[in-house]
């Protein structure tokens, strides 16, 4: 049995915002991969030091950003890992967060083929 799996980020998502980011779309990539790999890790900071206030706001900066450029799997463990606010379940969080932190790497590999290709 063959399992196709989707890519990290949507292409008709990811072309439709550079459509209409124009000039301003190259910078709107690179700010969302430094925030987003600056949020990841500060994540296992505030989860290790149990801040689910702090996981709870990036988590939902996150998940706005990655669903703007297309980034569906990451928006949806972003908001996983934002249960952490309300449920604090330490073992979760950290599942969460390891699972984030893969798709981040795929996302941001995803990202530098497009830059490769361009």
């Amino acid at each position: 049995m063959t399992t196709m799996t989707s890519p990290s980020v949507d292409d008709q998502t990811y072309t439709m915002l550079q459509e209409i980011m124009a000039d301003e779309f190259g910078e709107l990539v690179d700010f969302f991969r430094k925030d987003t790999q600056q949020g990841v890790d500060v994540l296992k900071i505030c989860i290790d030091a149990g801040d689910s206030e702090q996981v709870g706001s990036i988590c939902h900066k996150m998940k706005s950003s990655s669903k703007l450029i297309g980034a569906f799997r990451l928006a949806e463990f972003a908001r996983l890992l934002e249960e952490y606010k309300t449920d604090q379940d330490q073992t979760r969080a950290q599942e969460n967060w390891q699972s984030l932190r893969e798709e981040c790497a795929d996302v941001m590999c995803w990202l530098d083929q497009q830059t490769a290709t361009s």
